[in-house]
């Protein structure tokens, strides 16, 4: 096209939008990104939300038990993201681990589990189970409440307890199945009785000669349990597992800031 000066005039064509299969795949790029970065910021945010809940929970039972400063405790706070169960106002469930506690002459492991934790920690908990476990190198300490002699054994397998002792030069070894009472403790029953290579029974054996020196051994005066757990829980089983031994209490409406207030065994 020309003009009446004689000048050229090319025209260009305006450039035309993307084409629509184009548009979608920036639409979805864009919104992968967007996605991308939503996901890792909840995720970031409920790892930094875990970290302040441990320590919250980890400072609350060590004052609760009256634990010593830098004493190992662990906390497990479940699954799911934390920052959606926090919506609620409490955490669905959380497994508290002290590892080393002292539970009379003994030590062993404290382990707490919790359902229904609030956030504030002097609100009550849903459900509390707390367990004390003793394993056998620390159970020797309750020799004096196992039976009334020095042992030279005692072993934990399956449901029973084994102490083993010299009576009158005769390898005597007994099993004892634990149980609890009504008044806090755990008491054992003498079961199979193996004197020299002979098994028996702790009444056969009460009943024969041998009772003056057996019975000592076949004594046991038991263990009060209940001030090792706190107050607010109930005993509710005894048993060795994995060779450890067990004791278990459970309770609601517990509040975890009143753990360290123990029961007592009555007389």
């Amino acid at each position: 096209m020309s003009n009446g000066a004689g000048i050229e005039w090319t025209s260009i064509d305006a450039p035309k939008g993307l084409p629509p299969r184009f548009r979608w795949i920036g639409l979805v790029i864009a919104l992968l990104v967007v996605g991308g970065l939503v996901y890792f910021a909840v995720v970031e945010g409920d790892k930094i939300a875990r970290d302040v809940a441990r320590d919250v929970v980890k400072t609350g039972v060590t004052s609760a038990l009256q634990l010593t400063d830098g004493s190992e405790v662990e906390v497990d706070l479940g699954d799911g993201l934390l920052l959606a169960q926090a919506v609620t106002g409490s955490i669905d469930d959380v497994t508290i681990t002290v590892p080393r506690v002292s539970f009379g002459t003994a030590v062993g492991t404290l382990r707490i589990e919790a359902s229904g934790v609030p956030l504030d920690p002097r609100g009550p908990v849903d459900t509390l189970v707390a367990t004390m476990l003793v394993d056998e190198t620390n159970l020797v300490a309750y020799s004096p409440q196992l039976t009334g002699v020095p042992l030279t054994l005692l072993t934990m397998a399956d449901a029973d307890i084994t102490i083993g002792a010299d009576i009158g030069g005769v390898p005597v070894t007994v099993a004892l199945a634990p149980s609890l009472n009504e008044t806090g403790g755990v008491l054992f029953t003498p079961g199979v009785v193996t004197a020299g290579g002979v098994a028996t029974t702790a009444p056969e054996i009460l009943a024969g000669p041998l009772a003056p020196l057996a019975a000592p051994m076949l004594t046991s005066p038991g263990i009060c349990v209940a001030d090792f757990l706190p107050a607010d829980l109930s005993l509710t089983s005894v048993a060795v597992v994995d060779r450890q031994f067990a004791v278990t209490a459970e309770g609601s409406g517990v509040r975890l800031s009143a753990l360290g207030a123990k029961g007592t065994c009555e007389p």
